[in-house]
Formats: structure tokens, C-alpha cells, sequence
């Protein structure tokens, strides 16, 4: 793994009216690694994706890649955003239209990526039509048509069965080992786990980032040390009980 930091974020602030999303966030993934970002629904999870893929603009602070590196970026957001009307092949076909490949080099990557997912049986299925895990498959797919070196997926398997679960991890091991870096958003602590850099994010901010190792002393498990650190975050100075 490189030492070159492919994403990071220096003191980002989002806000959406007049409610800080962000709150000076800061974080640093070097090239090839598996990050992990954990924490309840609105701590600022996809706020924090959709900042570094280019979607949004921050309101302070900077990010790398942010809009200036959107070709580079992969981006599987939460929930399913295909096509329902469309076939898993007119899917893949349109969006590698939008990143502009050609028809062979099209038709080469869906052939791979269709294989890669598991859905060669299926491609010509309406999307609309598939499992929860098989659309979110689909979503991952199309979203590395580019091959892109960055990869960001928002909570990718919140809603599937526990077989699509592990076989969407598998699709990410996959991937992680070819060399991507990759940022995923979860709210599932034993997901995290796997990861080799992992971030707390409480109320946009970052209550503590480091390995598993680091986070979990003395044998702790990953969610009890979130919970510490909450409850660390709320006792300090200017502070009265939890904030939320």
C-alpha cells in the first residue's frame, strides 16, 4: 500500500439550513486502504461521501477529491438508484454511456462486470424485478464501470438478507485487493471491523479514527469503544449531558 493520501478532508464544514452536518472534519486515507466510517443515521455519513465524491460543495474547509477528481471516483449511494424499467444490461449500458466508453470497451467491462457480480443470469431482467441484494450488486457494478481508483459506497447493505450481505463484502474484498481505495459508510459495527482504518462520526464530527487495534484496547469491542467515546465527547467542557 502507498503512503500517498488519495482522500482527505481538512477541517470540512456542510451545513443545510442553518444545521451543521459537518463540523470540521478531519481525515486522511492513504492509497489502497479500507476505511470505514460508523455511526448513527444522521451523523453525517453520506454528507461526508457525497463531499468527497463532488456532489456537494463545502461550505469551508477542503477535500480531496471533491469535484475536481469526480472521474476518478466511484460512487454507490444508500439505496437503489437504477433504472427499475431498464434490464440489468440497459443499466450497465447507459451508464457507461454517461462515463463515455466506447461500445467495445463497453461491451468488454459488462461482459467482466456481470460475471464479477453474479449476474450474468440475469441481465436481462428488469432491475426493478431483482432481489435487494442483486440491485445493490448492480449498483456496485455500475459504479466501477470507469474503473475508477477511488470507490465510495453509503451504507451498501442495509436492507439485504445476510447471504447478499456476504456476498457484497466478498465483491468488496475483491476489489480492495486489485489495488482500489475505498471509503464505506456503515452503520453495522461488525462491517467496520473488517476494515483496516476505521472512523467514529457523531453529529459530524470525528470522535476518534485509527485501526481496530487502536480503537479497541484491552480487548473492547468496537461498539462499546463508539459508545465511550460518545460519552466522553458529551462530558466535555461547554458540555451538559449528550447532545442528542
Amino acid at each position: 500500500m502507498s503512503d500517498k493520501v488519495e482522500i482527505e478532508a481538512r477541517e470540512l464544514v456542510k451545513s443545510f439550513a442553518g444545521i451543521r452536518a459537518l463540523d470540521h472534519v478531519d481525515i486522511a486515507v492513504p492509497r489502497g486502504e479500507l476505511c470505514g466510517v460508523v455511526g448513527a443515521d444522521g451523523a453525517g455519513k453520506t454528507t461526508l461521501l457525497r463531499c468527497i465524491a463532488g456532489l456537494y460543495r463545502a461550505d469551508g474547509g477542503s477535500v480531496l477529491p471533491g469535484r475536481k477528481g469526480r472521474n476518478e471516483v466511484g460512487f454507490s449511494p444508500q439505496g437503489f438508484h437504477m433504472y427499475p424499467d431498464l434490464t440489468v444490461n440497459e443499466n450497465i449500458e447507459f451508464f457507461g454511456s454517461v462515463y463515455g466508453l466506447d461500445k467495445k470497451t463497453l461491451s468488454e467491462r459488462s461482459d467482466e462486470l456481470l460475471h464479477f457480480a453474479d449476474l450474468t443470469e440475469h441481465r436481462n431482467r428488469l432491475a426493478g424485478n431483482l432481489s435487494g441484494g442483486m440491485q445493490q450488486k448492480l449498483t456496485l457494478a455500475c459504479s466501477v464501470l470507469h474503473r475508477p481508483p477511488i470507490l465510495l459506497l453509503d451504507e451498501p447493505t442495509t436492507g439485504v438478507d445476510p447471504i447478499s450481505r456476504r456476498e457484497f463484502w466478498r465483491l468488496i474484498e475483491v476489489l480492495h485487493t486489485a489495488g482500489t481505495t475505498i471509503m464505506l459508510a456503515s452503520a453495522y459495527f461488525d462491517e467496520v471491523e473488517r476494515c483496516q482504518h476505521v472512523v467514529f462520526l457523531h453529529e459530524g464530527r470525528v470522535l476518534a479514527d485509527g485501526t481496530v487495534d487502536h480503537l479497541t484496547p484491552g480487548g473492547m469491542d468496537l461498539e462499546t469503544a463508539f459508545r465511550n467515546r460518545m460519552s466522553e465527547d458529551a462530558i466535555l467542557p461547554g458540555k451538559v449531558g449528550f447532545t442528542r
